[in-house]
């Protein structure tokens, strides 16, 4: 499970991403930003490790030949 903060009172530079639930929290404070300046959401699997494209950028077929 992958989650992304992103801080709206920025404007650049306001994007984080992590995988655990508990490293949301200590991922803000390193960075200094407001928990309440903050959206937090959860990405799927498969967009952060990109098992649904190949290297060519083509979608991935999982089919054997």
């Amino acid at each position: 499970m992958y989650f992304q903060i992103k801080n709206t009172s920025k404007k650049r530079n306001n994007l984080a991403r992590v995988a655990s639930k508990g490293a949301v929290i200590k991922t803000i404070k390193e960075k200094g930003w407001n928990l309440s300046d903050c959206t937090i959401s959860q990405l799927a699997d498969d967009l952060v490790k990109k098992s649904y494209k190949g290297e060519d950028g083509r979608a991935a077929t999982n089919q054997a030949s």
